[in-house]
C-alpha cells in the first residue's frame, strides 16, 4: 500500500510543480553531476509501471480536456466574439477594446493548440520510455513534459482571463448604448 501512495505522489508531484523533494537542485546541473539520486532512481524502476499507468490515465483525460477546451474556444470565439465584432463594425460602431480582445484571443488560442501539441508530444515521450531501463532518461522526459503542461496551463488561464474580459467589455457596450 505504501509503494502505491510513493509513485501516485511521485506522479502528482512531476505534473505539479512541487519538485522540490525529487530535484535538490541538481535538475540544472553540469553535466558531470547526475540529474537524479541513486534512491530517485531506484524508485523509478521500483514502481515503472504504476507510473506508466498513472502517465497512460492522465493521457487519456488531458485529451479529453484538451477536446472539450478546444470546443468551448472555437465556441466562444465563432458564436460570441467574431459576430459581436463583424456586428459592430457594420453598424458604424467602433470598439478597439473588442476587437484588441478578439486578436489576443484567437492569437492565445492558436498558442493553446500548439502548446498542447507539443505538450501531447512529450507526455507520449515519457509513456514510451523504458523507465526501469533508463531511469534518467525517464526523469529527464518527465521534466520536460511537466514544463511543457505548464506551459499549456498558462494559455488556458489567458484565455479564461480574455474570456471574462469579453464579458466585461460586453457589459459595457451594452450600458453605453442603452
Amino acid at each position: 500500500m505504501r509503494s502505491k501512495k510513493i509513485v501516485a505522489f511521485l506522479v502528482f508531484v512531476a505534473f505539479f510543480g512541487f519538485f522540490s523533494f525529487l530535484i535538490d537542485n541538481n535538475v540544472y546541473a553540469d553535466e558531470n553531476e547526475p540529474l537524479i539520486t541513486t534512491e530517485q532512481k531506484n524508485t523509478i524502476i521500483d514502481h515503472c509501471d504504476t507510473m506508466k499507468d498513472s502517465l497512460k490515465s492522465l493521457q487519456r483525460t488531458d485529451s479529453r480536456a484538451r477536446v472539450y477546451l478546444g470546443r468551448y474556444y472555437e465556441t466562444i470565439l465563432t458564436n460570441f466574439i467574431t459576430p459581436l465584432n463583424l456586428r459592430l463594425v457594420e453598424n458604424n460602431i467602433s470598439n478597439s477594446k473588442l476587437l484588441d480582445n478578439q486578436t489576443n484571443f484567437v492569437a492565445r488560442r492558436s498558442s493553446f493548440v500548439n502548446d498542447y501539441i507539443l505538450y501531447q508530444q512529450a507526455l507520449e515521450e515519457l509513456v514510451n520510455v523504458n523507465c526501469k531501463n533508463e531511469p534518467e532518461r525517464f526523469y529527464e522526459k518527465l521534466l520536460m513534459a511537466r514544463d511543457r503542461r505548464k506551459i499549456v496551463n498558462k494559455d488556458v488561464s489567458k484565455l479564461r482571463t480574455l474570456t471574462d474580459e469579453q464579458v466585461k467589455l460586453v457589459e459595457e457596450l451594452r450600458n453605453g448604448i442603452k
